[in-house]
């Protein structure tokens, strides 16, 4: 019934990353950290480009993967500038008419 498993998370997130050539760090158990390109992947290892050199990872000695976004630090800045601007609209009201 399964001819084609589906793409798990840990897949999407990497090939993710190697489509867009994101710039990733990758911390190892031993807590060495690694910054880099993802070339390719399997099942059982990660090829990271840094410097022009190669770096073959296997993934049972990677700890975290961390994928730096642009547009994710875009939407982070707007979210709390929206919400700031309509939570004095909100309160102030609320404070004048308490005292008033």
């Amino acid at each position: 019934m399964e001819t084609k498993p589906a793409q798990n998370i840990q897949d999407s997130f990497l090939n993710t990353a190697r489509k867009e050539k994101t710039t990733i760090t990758i911390y190892l158990i031993s807590g060495v950290k690694l910054t880099g390109r993802i070339r390719s992947f399997d099942k059982y290892s990660v090829v990271l480009e840094t410097n022009n050199q190669e770096q073959l990872i296997f993934k049972h000695a990677i700890s975290t993967v961390v994928m730096g976004r642009l547009l994710h630090s875009s939407h982070a800045e707007a979210k709390p500038a929206g919400t700031a601007q309509g939570a004095p609209t909100e309160i102030t009201p609320s404070a004048s008419g308490t005292e008033g």
